[in-house]
């Protein structure tokens, strides 16, 4: 089939989707395709407005320094698309002769890569559609784990420790800090901050996640015994935690974005003023924010590896005739070294649905991950990776 390909970002950035990017790309190159590679600049509006921009130029310098370039050197965009918006894009594609389109991001952009393989069949166009899985949630659905969670799990396990480590240099503290992780309905990343157990447990820490609801009674009450017993904690909790009743924690005042959702992020600062309050005890709070997603110097090696990789097999999915699939990783269980394979998924297994952490992977009680919850994410973090430098900083690529 002749024509062009198209590659898209969506979504919120990781320090590793780049490496999606560039897979894509370089196995494009290696290969016999004879049309042209285009980005859409800006993710989303780039696809819905025409925009877009060519790869196929880009050297071998260019493309290995954006393999070390976290965030989307295409551009994202947040918009929530339309029927007659998918419509469009489809004539865009069209009239551009698009024919293979690859869309990396999470399960939000595997329902718009659905639904433009839906109306592309509906108007009988023959165009290929991959989905490439990204996301520092890890809740994406129709795959072990999504590139980008391994590095920010690092990430924050990294800051976990060095809090940790720095809390037990005041002999004399029982200081609480709370660490706010990214997660709006999926505690993956507020869980991965349990690794540090064992390597330094001089602290007391608790992990609150959104698959369980939030008491507030029995979150003060465990401060006040800590508190008695002289001990510092670190509590962490995921942004999205919620009560019983389904209501966001200090969700007074909570706008929502363009997507018709909550903006969470404060929680931390809330659970803070809610412990001095009304139990007089010193608290502090951490909130990394979008940091913890576009960190390279902690990025794990295996996440950068296996967010490249994706790309390669999303464009040897798109040459062997699939359409309408996101690459997904499946671990092997029957190694005793992990070891992942990539296989197609429907895009209608993966569109708009949400994975959760198993809810017997939780300690409620504790407030703590179990073993196989840890068991599961190890691996993901390993490998460390060696920045080139310019003048003491991170010689990072421009986005594109």
């Amino acid at each position: 089939m002749n024509g062009h390909c198209l590659i898209v970002q969506s979504g919120g950035p990781t320090a590793v989707i780049n490496n999606s990017l560039i897979g894509i790309v370089d196995e494009a190159l290696k290969s016999s395709f004879s049309g042209k590679i285009y980005g859409a600049t800006g993710g989303l509006h780039g696809l819905l407005n025409g925009c877009f921009v060519d790869l196929h130029h880009l050297s071998t310098e260019e493309r290995y320094r954006l393999r070390w370039t976290p965030g989307a050197a295409l551009g994202s965009w947040r918009y929530k698309l339309t029927l007659s918006d998918i419509e469009k894009i489809v004539e865009i594609l069209k009239k551009k002769d698009i024919r293979y389109l690859f869309l990396i991001g999470g399960n939000g952009s595997m329902n718009v890569a659905q639904m433009i393989h839906e109306q592309a069949k509906r108007i009988r166009y023959e165009l290929r559609v991959i989905g490439v899985p990204k996301s520092i949630d890890n809740d994406l659905m129709g795959t072990d784990h999504t590139p980008g969670f391994g590095s920010a799990a690092k990430f924050l396990a990294t800051c976990m420790l060095d809090i940790k480590i720095d809390m037990k240099s005041y002999m004399a503290s029982n200081r609480i800090t709370i660490l706010e992780t990214m997660g709006r309905h999926a505690g993956w990343l507020a869980g991965a901050c349990s690794l540090v157990e064992g390597v330094e447990d001089s602290c007391e820490h608790l992990i609150y996640i959104p698959e369980v609801p939030f008491d507030m009674n029995s979150f003060l009450e465990k401060i006040r015994v800590l508190n008695a017993e002289k001990k510092s904690a670190v509590v962490v909790v995921s942004e999205g935690i919620r009560d019983s009743k389904n209501q966001a924690i200090s969700r007074n005042g909570l706008a929502h974005d363009i997507m018709g959702r909550l903006q969470l992020g404060g929680v931390s600062s809330y659970l803070t003023e809610v412990i001095e309050e009304e139990l007089g005890i010193s608290a502090r709070y951490i909130v990394p924010s979008t940091w913890q997603r576009s960190s390279m110097l902690f990025a794990s090696k295996t996440d950068v590896r296996e967010a490249y990789q994706v790309g390669q097999k999303a464009w040897g999915f798109a040459m062997s005739h699939h359409s309408g699939v996101m690459v997904g990783l499946r671990r092997n269980q029957n190694s005793e070294k992990y070891k992942v394979s990539y296989e197609t998924v429907l895009l209608e297994e993966a569109a708009g649905t949400e994975r959760f952490v198993p809810k017997e992977w939780y300690d409620q009680e504790k407030c703590s991950m179990s073993t196989e919850f840890k068991e599961y994410v190890r691996p993901i973090i390993q490998g460390e990776m060696l920045l080139p430098t310019q003048d003491g900083l991170p010689a990072y690529a421009h986005v594109i």
